[in-house]
C-alpha cells in the first residue's frame, strides 16, 4: 500500500517505492485521490506495464552492485569476473547514468581498451560482463533497450593445440614417480581435464567394461558433483594397459574414494592442488625429460602444461582416423567447433587438394639445379 500523510497545507501526499528502489511522490487535495493514485501505480509496477521515468538515472556503479549481488556463478568464475570488472569496467563506467550509455559509447570503450593494448580475450570477457549487466537492466525496466548491440570486438587468435609425440610423452612418464606416472598415463589416454583427473573417484571406474564415468570434478572450492557442462558428464573407454595401471594404483586404497590425492608425508590423502602439482611434479619432469628425434639427436621435450595431455589424446586419435565427432564426445566438448582445432591432423585432411593438383592437364615446372638438394629429413609430428 502507498504511504499517505497529511501536509500542513491540508493536502495529502502519497509515496510509492519504485522497482528500482527509489520513491515517487505526488500531492492531492483529497486523501482518497492520493490513495487511488498510489494503489494504481503500485499495480502497474507489479504488472510491469509502467516504467519508472527516473530509473535510468541510476549510476552504473549502483546498478552493478545490485546486479553483482544477484549473480549465480561458480566461485572461480566470480574471481575472474571481479578482476575484469575492477580493471576494465568500473574505472570507465562507474559514474555514468545508465540511461546515458548508448551503443556508440560501448563501441568507444571497446576501442579505448584496444588502443591501450588490452588482450582480445580480456576485452571480450569485460564486454560480455557489461552485456549481461545491461540485459539485466532491460529486464528490470531500468533502461528500455541495451546499448550492447552490433558491437565490433577484436578477434581472438585461435591458438593451435600443443601436443606431445609418443616418444616425448614417454620421456615425461619416465621422469615421473608413482602415482603420477599413472595419473599422466590416464591423462594421455582419456583426455580428461585436470579437474576431472584429480576429482576422479574409484566408484566411477567400471572394471568389467573398461570404462570410467566423469561425474565429480576437483575445483578450488573442493569436489563438485557435476562437471563443467552437460556434455562433460560422459563415459570414457580405457585401454587394457591403462586399466591395469589403475588397478595396481588402487590396491589397498578406498575403492570408492578419490583416486589421486597428495602423498607428502604428514599431508597425504588431501585433494590435489593444480598449482602445487604443476610446480612440484609436472614442470620438473618436463624440464628433465629427453627424447631422441628422427635423426637420433637427444632433445628436450617442449615446455607444454598438463592440459597438453588432453590435446595429445585428441591429436593422436585424429591422426589414427578417429572422427572429430567421436573425439568431441570423448573430450566432452560442448561445441563441435572446439574439436575442429584438430581437423588438420586427420590422415585425409588434404587428400582432396593434393588429388586435384595431380589431375591438372599439365604441371608448372622449375628446372632442376645441376646438383639437386635433398629434402631435409624432418620428423613427422606424432610419427615417433
Amino acid at each position: 500500500m502507498p504511504y499517505l500523510r497529511k501536509l500542513p497545507s491540508g493536502k495529502w501526499q502519497a509515496t510509492v517505492r519504485t522497482p528500482s528502489g527509489d520513491r515517487r511522490t505526488e500531492t492531492f487535495p483529497l486523501k482518497d485521490q492520493a490513495r487511488a493514485w498510489g494503489v494504481e501505480l503500485e499495480t502497474q509496477y507489479r504488472r510491469g506495464i509502467h516504467k519508472d521515468p527516473r530509473a535510468g538515472k541510476i549510476k552504473f556503479q549502483e546498478w552493478h552492485d545490485r546486479w553483482w549481488s544477484a549473480r549465480v556463478v561458480e566461485p572461480h568464475t566470480l574471481r575472474g569476473d571481479a578482476s575484469s570488472i575492477r580493471n576494465h569496467v568500473l574505472p570507465y563506467w562507474a559514474d555514468w547514468e545508465m540511461r546515458a550509455i548508448g551503443r556508440i559509447d560501448i563501441q568507444a570503450w571497446v576501442r579505448k581498451l584496444m588502443l591501450e593494448g588490452k588482450g582480445a580475450s580480456a576485452i571480450r570477457r569485460s564486454y560480455n560482463l557489461v552485456h549481461s549487466l545491461m540485459q539485466a537492466a532491460v529486464d528490470e525496466d531500468v533502461i528500455s533497450v541495451t546499448p550492447c548491440r552490433r558491437i565490433d570486438l577484436p578477434p581472438e587468435a585461435v591458438k593451435p593445440p600443443e601436443w606431445f609425440t609418443l616418444s616425448q610423452a614417454q620421456a615425461i612418464l619416465d621422469e615421473l614417480s608413482q602415482p603420477w606416472q599413472t595419473l599422466a598415463l590416464l591423462g594421455f589416454y582419456t583426455g580428461l581435464r585436470w579437474g576431472e583427473l584429480s576429482g576422479l573417484h574409484g566408484k566411477r571406474i567400471d572394471w568389467l567394461r573398461s570404462r570410467l564415468f566423469v561425474v565429480e570434478v576437483n575445483t578450488k572450492s573442493g569436489i563438485k558433483e557435476y562437471p563443467k557442462t552437460a556434455k562433460s558428464r560422459r563415459e570414457v573407454p580405457l585401454p587394457d594397459h591403462v586399466l591395469d595401471a589403475l588397478a595396481r594404483h588402487m590396491h589397498g586404497r578406498d575403492p570408492d574414494g578419490v583416486v589421486f590425492t597428495t602423498v607428502t608425508k604428514g599431508r597425504a590423502g588431501r585433494l590435489l592442488d593444480d598449482g602445487n602439482w604443476r610446480r612440484q611434479t609436472w614442470w620438473p619432469a618436463v624440464h628433465a625429460a629427453r627424447y631422441d628425434d628422427a635423426d637420433g639427436k637427444r632433445r628436450a621435450v617442449p615446455n607444454y602444461p598438463p592440459h597438453s595431455m588432453r590435446h595429445t589424446c585428441a591429436s593422436w586419435l585424429v591422426q589414427k582416423g578417429v572422427s572429430l565427432y567421436e573425439v568431441q564426445h570423448l573430450l566432452g566438448h560442448e561445441s563441435y567447433q572446439t574439436t575442429q582445432r584438430y581437423a588438420h591432423l586427420a590422415p585425409d585432411a588434404h587428400e582432396a587438394v593434393l588429388g586435384a593438383w595431380t589431375r591438372l592437364d599439365s604441371q608448372l615446372v622449375v628446372p632442376a639445379d645441376a646438383v639437386a638438394s635433398p629434402r631435409p629429413a624432418l620428423a613427422l609430428a606424432g610419427a615417433q
